[in-house]
This record gives C-alpha cells, structure tokens and sequence, in this order.
C-alpha cells in the first residue's frame, strides 16, 4: 500500500511538472529569438555621404576590399543591392559594445556613385544571462572617419 501511495505521489508531481517545463522551454526560445533578432543589421539614420566620379561596379568592389583588407568580417554582401554590412565587432566584459559598419553604394549615373557610410553601435548586458542588444546608435564621427578611408581607397 505505500509503495502505491508514493507512486501516485511521484506521478502527480511529474503530471503537475510536466507544463512548467514546457513552459519554461517556450520562454526560454523565445528569449534566445530576441537575441538572435536584436543582433540583425538596423537602418539609422547619419552616417557620411560622399560621391565619387567612379562607376558602381569598381565602387563596389573598392568599397568591399577596402573593408576585408582593413580586417572586418563581412557579415552580408551583395552588389545588387549595393550594401555591404560587417559583422558586430564586440568588445567589454559585462557591459559590452558591438559596432558595425554598413557601406551602401548608390548609382547616380554611368560614371558617378554616391556612397553612404555608417557605423554603428549597440550595447547590452551580459550578466548572469545574456541580454539583448539595445537599438543601433550612428557614431558620426567614427563613420566621418572610414568614409574618408574608403573615399581613398575608391580614388577619383
């Protein structure tokens, strides 16, 4: 008689459990999705703009080399579109920062391209659990500085 009164004991904890599990299972893929969405490329506003006398195609690929050559991980590419996005490069311990560089090259005419350069940064916590990023910030004066690198890099 006992050992049935335990066995019914441990099965309606198991039965009791066994939402709570899957409850908590949910969540917890629901937080590593807002992690995973908050580490996606955001359009900000800033940046630098410049214009070079350059045909899209060699812009592009300037742009592109000019990036891989510095070091940056590129994250997406594509000359279609004309947008060239780095990975985030983290750094810090508990507060960290990510920054990107988003590159976009726009085709005003047959021997003209305007190129669009921003980078920017994200924070978060990372704590006894991994918080999401925060929203991307333009750092002007950093994105100031590598449009100049890649104005050069691209020639006139």
């Amino acid at each position: 008689m006992p050992q049935k009164l335990g066995t019914a004991v441990v099965l309606a904890t198991a039965m009791l459990l066994a939402p709570t599990i899957q409850l908590r299972a949910q969540l917890q893929a629901k937080r590593e999705a807002k992690i995973a969405e908050s580490e996606k490329p955001q359009n900000v506003k800033g940046g630098s703009t410049f214009q070079v006398g350059v045909p899209y195609g060699k812009s592009y690929e300037s742009a592109l080399n000019y990036l891989k050559r510095q070091g940056y991980t590129i994250d997406s590419a594509g000359s279609d579109t004309g947008q060239i996005v780095t990975a985030l490069d983290i750094k810090g311990g508990y507060t960290q920062t990510g920054t990107r560089v988003q590159v976009t090259c726009i085709k005003d005419n047959d021997t003209q391209t305007s190129v669009r350069v921003v980078v920017t940064a994200q924070k978060r916590k990372k704590l006894l659990q991994t918080e999401p990023w925060g929203d991307a910030k333009a750092n002007d004066a950093e994105s100031a500085k590598i449009a100049e690198q890649i104005k050069a890099a691209i020639g006139n």
